[in-house]
């Protein structure tokens, strides 16, 4: 019984395929049969002619042909083999070896060559050596290729711009396969089809080029055909553009010669490279349209913001006005109404003016009034000023500061004492009946950067500082919201703002005031357990 050799194909992907051509029919099965039984896929033939017809329909890795056959000599069989596959290994069989043989041997790409009569183990040794030798050459040239694509494809990351990302790939492609012009469909999924082209000049895409694009990125696989285009017949292919395995679109080129199935798969890494370009270029895009968006947004809502608070500040006036006047005048019952009516149009005075402040905010229209401020003389008035408003709610409104904590600030006395009460206003507003509403303040040097209290870390500027904070024992803020209450408009829950009302916006303006002030405002709380608001303010100004 015949020991079986091991399987020599076994370091391969896939077994290596070889023709084996001899006009003698029993060396020819002879040499096939010791091939197969080590791995090899193998396909013989005594005929030339019928080599030729299997080279062209088929992928081999060897050729394996005696160099004298009665219709076509092994020699020229070798040279139409390299012409079909510039890759192919070579072994001519001969037992007439001669310096002349040899040297147009290699002349025909002849990569080795066996002297009959041989040995099947020498055949065997012969054709692993040849086929090794062709995967180290075609390793090398395959990461070559790869080192050149990526080189080629450094110039896609030069631009985030789609157009002009589109005409660089274009031009790229054109120093590999000579095209002239190049189309490129987007497609993502429930959005329309996004055609682009590799220059403005290009001619248009007819129908038959959108179903080819289509066709392309249903199939995943590169399409070669003939296109009319601009009155002209051309010679186009198609590329599928993958991203991560994703598709993201098709692309389409024209060219001029015959493309080889090697430059195909070049091309199809240089556009996989492409692909990914095309890609971050589209989310930058969209990122860059979604920001036009929102500050188009934006600019209407300040005009609105604007235009609202201009139109009702003269009609609420009138109303407020004579609101007052026969509140004065009046007696009960009618003077409890007449109180709602001037509570009412006060509250809404009072969300007019927090527009236009943060209106004049945006637009930088603020200007501060710096002066010295006693500190505690402006905190008795703010909370003079608020302390009928606590007692409707039967709320306890206190100022717990020792009075050699105050100092001197030079600060806008107005702006600080709206960031005050603004913050008294929310206090109250979420604190229940017979709730507690405490405001501190004290005096620091700030000595090292960064700066850290309760909740807070940032960047004090070493020197004197004024604190001021507002407790009080109300609902208290989630702490998924705390990083957010600063925003413009935004309310913790819908709930709440049915249940309390309010547009959102104070706070968003007394960290605006604040900031004005080069100052910082933070929060701490938890959720029913009340909240504390904090501000800070450099003592000396600006």
């Amino acid at each position: 019984m015949t020991e079986r050799q091991p399987n020599e194909a076994s370091e391969y992907s896939r077994a290596p395929a070889i023709l084996v051509v001899d006009d003698d029919t029993s060396i020819c099965r002879y040499c096939s049969k010791a091939l197969r039984n080590v791995g090899y896929q193998v396909v013989d033939t005594t005929s030339g002619l019928v080599a030729l017809d299997h080279l062209r329909h088929q992928a081999f890795d060897l050729l394996l042909t005696d160099i004298k056959m009665p219709e076509m000599s092994g020699l020229e069989l070798a040279r139409q083999a390299r012409a079909l596959n510039p890759g192919l290994a070579v072994i001519i069989m001969t037992g007439q070896t001669t310096l002349e043989t040899l040297r147009e041997a290699v002349q025909q790409g002849v990569t080795s060559y066996l002297s009959k009569p041989f040995e099947i183990e020498e055949m065997r040794l012969t054709v692993a050596q040849v086929l090794h030798q062709r995967a180290m050459v075609l390793q090398k040239v395959k990461l070559e290729a790869i080192v050149h694509q990526l080189e080629l494809s450094s110039a896609f990351n030069r631009t985030l711009s789609l157009s002009e990302l589109c005409g660089e790939i274009v031009r790229v492609t054109n120093s590999e396969i000579g095209c002239q012009f190049g189309y490129f469909l987007l497609q993502q999924p429930d959005e329309s089809p996004r055609l682009l082209m590799g220059q403005a000049s290009h001619p248009q895409l007819n129908e038959a080029g959108w179903q080819l694009l289509q066709e392309t990125y249903q199939q995943q696989q590169p399409i070669q055909t003939t296109l009319k285009l601009a009155e002209a017949d051309h010679n186009v292919i198609t590329f599928p553009l993958r991203v991560g395995g994703a598709m993201i679109g098709s692309a389409l080129f024209d060219y001029t010669e015959a493309l080889p199935s090697a430059q195909i798969e070049g091309m199809m890494l240089l556009l996989n490279q492409a692909a990914a370009a095309l890609n971050n270029a589209q989310l930058f895009t969209r990122v860059q349209e979604a920001n036009s968006r929102l500050q188009e947004l934006d600019r209407l809502k300040s005009e609105f913001i604007s235009i609202t608070s201009h139109e009702l500040r003269t009609p609420l006036a009138v109303v407020l006005g004579y609101g007052i006047v026969i509140q004065e005048r009046s007696e009960p019952p009618i003077r409890t109404y007449l109180d709602r009516l001037v509570e009412s149009a006060q509250r809404m005075k009072e969300i007019i003016d927090d527009m236009t402040h943060l209106r004049r905010l945006d637009t930088r229209q603020t200007e501060l009034q710096l002066e010295p401020i006693v500190l505690d003389e402006l905190l008795y008035e703010v909370i003079d000023q608020m302390h009928g408003l606590a007692q409707k709610k039967s709320q306890t409104l206190s100022l717990a500061t020792p009075p050699d904590a105050l100092c001197t600030l030079y600060a806008d006395r107005a702006k600080i004492a709206l960031v005050l009460m603004s913050l008294l206003s929310n206090a109250m507003k979420f604190t229940p009946a017979e709730g507690m509403i405490t405001v501190r303040a004290w005096c620091e040097t700030v000595q090292s950067v960064p700066y850290e209290h309760a909740y807070f870390k940032g960047t004090l500027q070493p020197g004197p500082w004024v604190f001021v904070s507002v407790s009080d024992s109300g609902i208290g803020i989630p702490e998924s919201h705390l990083q957010r209450i600063f925003e413009r408009f935004y309310q913790v829950a819908q709930s709440l703002t049915r249940e309390y009302g309010g547009t959102g916006v104070g706070l968003a303006l007394v960290q605006g005031l604040v900031a004005l002030h080069n100052g910082h405002v933070w929060v701490q709380s938890e959720e029913g357990r009340g909240s504390t608001f904090t501000v800070a303010l450099p003592q000396r100004g600006l």
